[in-house]
């Protein structure tokens, strides 16, 4: 801790402030609505240190970041009964790229490719409703939120990638809101482990065991300081964001970070990483960049919504 809050203070940043008690009031607009947590306002450090292992160079600089406004975050990942009433309200055709029509899938002996007839309502796993949806690009859950936004008069979206990486942390520092140590992670998580290595090949793994082959029902594990479920595993989740060279001048405001700064919007950034996804993906500050209509098993979202600015 004395290391990480001496490069702090030669860096000029200070250690968090936020505003608020460490859970929040929550609140749900209608009945096929997301139930909604509002989380605590403040300041916070994001990013990863030179030291911290499995650092991917797109996690730097550190940087303090200030939520001012008043922000609310969906409980869980948007679950299959929240974007059935979409699809059945709406009759939404989700659109492909050319040559990656369906889904990613990974099966048992490694491989991964699309598969045509993989939808999200037919993801290639056994699922139920209160799985979260997969097999959804960025195109489809910004088309999921725009359609919730105008149906209920409130303004939900996506987070930004700033936002995701904030109410994740909920107010802790270092690679995982639940602490340092990678075994204590399937008390929180739905991720690569002991079960992960009996049916795949893959490293490097965490040093437990969560008994899920694949995607869990949401809030199957304890949630963040916040009351959060799933913020780190389970499925990656769609944010606003484009994707940009490296860090340096990303907003620290929480707004999303779209076409400045030479920023590729045919690609925007998942986070949180997934069941299949070990101690190099699964961390507080590890973000991805996949291409806006891309679909797979292992990418869904959450809603967000600025309550107060």
């Amino acid at each position: 801790m004395m290391r990480l809050q001496s490069l702090m203070l030669s860096l000029g940043l200070s250690i968090f402030t936020i505003s608020g008690a460490s859970s929040a009031d929550s609140f749900k607009d209608c009945a096929h609505c997301p139930e909604m947590i509002v989380v605590p306002s403040g300041k916070a450090i994001l990013g990863s240190e030179p030291w911290i292992a499995d650092r991917k160079r797109i996690e730097a600089p550190i940087r303090e970041v200030t939520i001012a406004y008043t922000l609310a975050v969906a409980k869980t990942e948007a679950t299959r009964t929240e974007y059935r009433a979409f699809i059945e309200a709406t009759g939404y055709q989700t659109s492909y790229e050319p040559g990656r029509e369906g889904c990613s899938t990974r099966t048992y002996d490694g491989v991964l490719g699309f598969v045509r007839d993989h939808t999200w309502d037919a993801p290639g796993e056994d699922q139920t409703e209160d799985h979260p949806v997969i097999c959804v690009s960025w195109a489809d859950a910004h088309a999921y939120v725009s359609w919730l936004a105008e149906t209920t008069g409130k303004p939900y979206r996506l987070l930004s990638s700033t936002e995701f990486e904030y109410a994740t942390r909920a107010g802790t520092r270092g690679p995982w809101f639940w602490g340092n140590n990678n075994a204590d992670a399937c008390a929180y998580a739905n991720v690569a482990d002991s079960t992960f290595r009996r049916l795949y090949d893959y490293q490097p793994l965490f040093a437990c065991d969560d008994n899920q082959e694949r995607s869990s029902p949401v809030g199957s594990f304890d949630p963040n300081p916040w009351g959060l479920y799933d913020m780190l595993g389970n499925a990656w989740e769609w944010t606003e964001d484009c994707v940009h060279s490296d860090m340096r001048n990303v907003p620290i405001d929480g707004r999303a970070w779209r076409s400045e700064d030479e920023g590729d919007c045919s690609k925007r950034i998942p986070r949180g990483g997934s069941w299949m996804s070990g101690t190099d993906w699964v961390r507080a500050a590890a973000q991805a960049g996949d291409p806006a209509l891309y679909h797979s098993q292992i990418l869904g979202f959450r809603v967000a919504m600025t309550l107060k600015e």
